[in-house]
């Protein structure tokens, strides 16, 4: 390495006088800012990819989530917050009166006034719901409190079951009733 070393600093000057030929610079810079410009806008194949699919992926679980639970709050959890126990107890309810509330919801009652009223309790349960709620923060040990709100989980459950079983024991009791009218006619 030391003798190539010395021969280039003895060989100096025969290294120094040639010159590039013209226009070597603008050839250079020319050639300089095609790399540039290719390696700008250029993003891989499978970077694009996974960039649509995160977006997609995003999207979809915000769907998911709003049309889960579309009829309760998102901070509606109070005492699920305590332990993972009642969390699990509040997920079940909360799915299942969903479920119970969507299936009223599609129910077609020729009567809008009665179907008004329906929603309307249903709206003051969850106003005495939120009161628990709001007392158990204050108070987060209290059983009584918590038991109290499973009961009201329960009993709301209870109520949209029988509902929706009477309003669809009228709607079938109603078609068969058409049904007899037309075979008599």
């Amino acid at each position: 390495m030391e003798n190539l070393e010395n021969k280039i600093i003895r060989n100096r000057a025969a290294f120094d006088n040639a010159e590039p030929r013209d226009g070597h610079y603008d050839r250079f810079i020319q050639k300089l800012g095609q790399i540039s410009r290719a390696r700008k806008y250029s993003i891989p194949y499978y970077i694009k990819v996974a960039v649509v699919l995160l977006l997609v992926s995003i999207s979809s679980i915000t769907v998911y989530e709003m049309a889960i639970q579309p009829h309760f709050e998102r901070n509606m959890y109070s005492f699920g917050k305590l332990s993972p126990e009642y969390r699990e107890v509040e997920d079940y309810f909360i799915r299942s009166i969903n479920v119970k509330y969507n299936n009223l919801q599609k129910l077609d009652l020729d009567d809008k006034v009665q179907k008004d009223m329906i929603l309307k309790e249903l709206k003051e349960m969850d106003k005495i719901y939120q009161s628990l709620s709001k007392e158990l923060e204050n108070d987060p040990n209290n059983e009584r409190l918590i038991n109290a709100m499973i009961q009201h989980y329960q009993l709301k459950l209870d109520i949209l079951n029988d509902l929706t079983n009477q309003l669809e024991l009228i709607k079938n009791a109603i078609s068969n009733n058409k049904q007899n009218e037309n075979t008599d006619l």
